[in-house]
């Protein structure tokens, strides 16, 4: 019995290491191909050649500022949209260094705001709102996606990585010293794809009822709070799969639709 449990848990942890790996190693695949200009572009807008996809957020935050549609641009925001109703918040993940550099708070506050969709609606609001009275994205200029995207590419031309740095420790060390996360209260472009990933109907992580006896594993996992045997409404979901290793009894499943 002990070496059946040890050889579980040892699974486990090769599964999670594996997962881990393959997130982090397509996160800086993304930031390398992006601050050496091998894509045009920033992490809000990515293009090669005449194809471009760019941020839903940051496209309708320059819209408000400018007070002017582009239908490059906006074809480019569609791109994202379908995106992330294909693969759900993935971005979250596997692109977004934030997922990387955050989320390590004290759980001292892990459960959501209790009128979370409705703080992170008003958020979305005023992020579009103050594009709109300031005439610029602001948002944008702390995204934590962009920020680290600014402190690659002032890196590889001799620039200060300063403002970066600051940033991101400002970030961090809020999130310690609230006992909240970032990417799953406050972000607004996180609240933005949760929305759009509720019509994602692949790549979709899923309890086996036959396998799955009421504990908090996978809940404890994941970032977002998800517990599989309980919740129904999985739309926060970063595809992370940290909860397919997670599981004890080996009830979680990915299923493509």
């Amino acid at each position: 019995m002990t070496l059946t449990i040890l050889a579980a848990l040892r699974k486990r942890i090769i599964e999670a290491s594996v997962w881990s790996r393959a997130r982090f190693l397509t996160m800086i695949s993304f930031m390398t191909l992006l601050g050496g200009r091998v894509w045009t572009g920033t992490t809000c807008y990515v293009g090669v050649g005449a194809v471009g996809v760019a941020c839903p957020l940051g496209v309708a935050q320059v819209s408000a500022a400018t007070g002017i549609f582009n239908p490059g641009l906006a074809i480019a925001a569609l791109a994202g949209i379908l995106l992330s109703v294909i693969f759900g918040r993935a971005f979250c993940s596997w692109i977004c260094p934030g997922h990387w550099l955050f989320n390590h708070a004290p759980t001292t506050a892990a459960k959501p705001l209790p009128a979370q969709p409705l703080i992170q609606s008003v958020i979305v609001g005023g992020v579009m709102g103050a594009a709109w009275l300031f005439q610029i994205p602001l948002f944008c200029f702390v995204c934590p996606a962009g920020v680290v995207c600014r402190g690659i590419v002032a890196a590889g031309i001799g620039g200060s990585i300063l403002p970066t740095v600051g940033w991101l420790s400002a970030v961090t060390g809020t999130e310690w010293a609230s006992g909240r996360s970032w990417c799953r209260d406050l972000c607004p472009l996180g609240a933005l794809l949760s929305r759009l990933s509720s019509l994602n109907p692949f790549l979709k992580v899923r309890s086996n009822p036959e396998r799955c006896r009421p504990c908090l594993a996978c809940q404890k996992a994941c970032a977002e709070n998800l517990n599989l045997g309980r919740d129904t409404d999985l739309s926060t979901c970063t595809k992370c799969f940290a909860c397919v290793s997670a599981c004890p009894r080996d009830a979680v499943e990915i299923k493509l639709w």
